[in-house]
């Protein structure tokens, strides 16, 4: 019983070394992966990347091609029409591009007026110059504005998941 006695404080104290030594470890790493540069997106970074996707917005819209436009989306996105009518999906959206290519519309200049991130979505405030030329009939300008939320996508490119106009 002596011998053991001896020996506990002996074992406990082993004990105190060992889990202080991995305390320290620990703690180590933890500061390691703090020091480590961690890439970081700016909203000024997000900006100019929406900024380069309306850009390519705008020139396939000019081409007519609805279902090149609607590729933009994700596949799960929604559109609002300024009437106020929704359409789900790639399906719903490529129809309300054609039949908006239908009546005329031929150009469109987006301009953001201002972004916000959203966890891993970014909204977009702002307006739209429409040019539409009817058949037959004078070439007419317009002013939309709209809100798009935008989700980033698993191969890296920011998409439309949400476009409301009004």
């Amino acid at each position: 019983m002596k011998k053991l006695l001896m020996i506990l404080p002996l074992v406990l104290l082993l004990c105190f070394i060992f889990s202080c030594q991995k305390a320290e470890e620990v703690a180590e790493e933890a500061k390691a992966e703090q020091e480590e540069p961690k890439e970081v997106v700016t909203l000024a970074q997000e900006r100019q990347a929406i900024a380069e996707a309306n850009i390519k917005f705008s020139e396939i819209f000019s081409t007519g091609n609805a279902s090149a436009l609607t590729d933009l989306y994700t596949e799960d996105a929604w559109l609002m029409s300024q009437t106020g009518e929704l359409f789900k999906g790639r399906e719903g959206i490529v129809t309300f591009w054609a039949g908006a290519f239908q009546t005329g519309m031929k150009e469109v200049v987006l301009t953001t007026v201002d972004v916000m991130r959203m966890d891993d979505m970014v909204g977009e405030f702002g307006k739209a110059d429409l040019t539409i030329k009817p058949e037959g009939q004078d070439e007419i300008k317009a002013v939309a504005k709209y809100l798009v939320i935008w989700k980033h996508s698993a191969d890296g490119i920011w998409k439309l998941y949400a476009d409301i106009m009004f």
